[in-house]
């Protein structure tokens, strides 16, 4: 069983607790009348709550307070509003910034999310580090650590909007990473 929530978090537990309630029950019904029984389509109650609170809820990880909390590939998908393989597609031509644990899963830091779209800017920055040269997490952790030519996180810069100076200082990081 999971340990019990705090007091002052119940009042969110319950709020998102309705929301789903309101949100499945629609789509239960919409399923029904076209004639789909539920469990043919989602499948176990418990694993279909499991799977949804893991599709859409960060990651807890010891690199949260540098680089997370983090996304998995359902929650980029719902936020962003595009397909799966478009997350895929995104992260391999580093247009999104992805990390792949130990294990092989690919999660996405939230921070770089703005609302339904990635942080202006921070595209064209990423894209200056190839994947092959430097992974996620050693590029996660440069955007979040203040950089001694900026005087601050490059991210924070670029979210900011100060692009052009965040592109000049990552030319020059991506160069010495990838060595």
């Amino acid at each position: 069983m999971a340990s019990a929530v705090q007091p002052a978090d119940r009042d969110f537990v319950a709020a998102a607790t309705r929301r789903f309630e309101e949100g499945l029950a629609r789509m239960v019904v919409a399923h029904e009348a076209a004639g789909r029984a539920p469990r043919t389509v989602f499948g176990d109650p418990s694993a279909f709550g499991e799977r949804a609170v893991a599709a859409m809820a960060p990651v807890a990880s010891p690199w949260d307070d540098l680089v997370g909390p983090f996304l998995r590939t359902d929650g980029v998908q719902h936020r962003l509003h595009i397909s799966r393989q478009a997350v895929a597609a995104k992260a391999a031509r580093r247009r999104l910034l992805r990390v792949i644990t130990a294990d092989g899963a690919h999660l996405y830091p939230l921070w770089q999310l703005d609302g339904a779209r990635l942080v202006p800017g921070l595209a064209d920055v990423l894209s200056l580090f190839p994947e092959r040269a430097v992974d996620g997490w050693t590029l996660a952790a440069w955007l979040r650590t203040p950089d001694p030519d900026l005087g601050e996180a490059p991210f924070d810069a670029v979210r900011r909007g100060e692009h052009q100076r965040v592109r000049d200082v990552a030319r020059t990081a991506a160069r010495t990473l990838a060595a």
